[in-house]
């Protein structure tokens, strides 16, 4: 495969990566084959860093216009729009199967129902409600740092989980064919990018961040696999969820702990 052949590759599936892990108007490439949509998952941190680019030039329109709080709450919600709500619609599903108290296979059950119940609810509450606290948290210096890491981390988060972790259901989902050809190569291509985007940012502050937001992904990946002997589409996007506002967390600690 020459250099130009592969480059429009790697251009094909970041597309397909934005457009299915957004709602933002790109091109969809005219033929996609199971195996492009397969391959995109090392590209998620660039559409984190994508999102991050954004919420970065709402925040600055933005503070023009309103108080630091009522902008951090409109941020929250330009996520939301900006994702379509995909990851927490599968944080909220999560939590309904999870804490429902039930076994296995009506747990998945359970997650598949396109219903939403009161756990699911209450966890999607739980996340915004923290990602506003923990973004407020944060230092005014620290902020634009802040926007652009946190996404990228939630999706780093995401192809971890995808390359680490079987794939809970028997039947084709949303999230099977990402697992059907995930390598744990992706991993490391993953953290790369992580790496050279947020060091100039974070600086010191990047490497205790990372390095915990990769133990806790283990942890949050592994619990739910014994829980579920393995993960579905929907436990990857509230792993999403979960690991960015676990980011936001660690950033505004660090913030105020380096501050005193």
């Amino acid at each position: 495969m020459g250099k130009d052949e592969g480059s429009i590759k790697a251009v094909k599936k970041i597309l397909l990566a934005i457009t299915f892990l957004t709602r933002l108007p790109f091109p969809i490439p005219k033929s996609i084959s199971p195996d492009d949509m397969g391959r995109t998952t090392p590209f998620f941190p660039m559409v984190g860093l994508l999102i991050g680019l954004i919420l970065v030039v709402i925040n600055y329109a933005l503070s023009y216009i309103w108080a630091p709080y009522i902008v951090n709450v409109l941020l929250i919600i330009s996520l939301i729009v900006i994702t379509g709500g995909l990851h927490l619609d599968g944080l909220m599903d999560t939590c309904d199967g999870i804490f429902s108290g039930k076994d296995r296979e009506r747990t998945l059950e359970i997650m598949h129902d396109s219903r939403v119940g009161a756990m699911g609810v209450l966890g999607a509450i739980c996340i915004i409600v923290l990602k506003m606290v923990f973004l407020s948290a944060a230092n005014p210096g620290s902020k634009m740092a802040a926007l652009i890491a946190f996404p990228m981390l939630g999706r780093f988060s995401m192809v971890f989980a995808v390359s680490a972790f079987p794939y809970a259901r028997t039947s084709p989902g949303l999230g099977s064919l990402f697992v059907e050809y995930a390598k744990k190569r992706y991993i490391f291509w993953a953290i790369v990018q992580v790496l050279v985007v947020t060091i100039p940012l974070l600086l010191w502050k990047a490497f205790p961040v990372i390095v915990i937001v990769v133990a806790f992904t283990w942890l949050l990946g592994k619990w739910l696999t014994n829980r579920l002997e393995g993960l579905t589409g929907d436990t990857y996007g509230a792993i999403c969820e979960i690991t960015e506002t676990m980011s936001l967390a660690l950033i505004s600690a660090i913030d105020n702990v380096s501050s005193m």
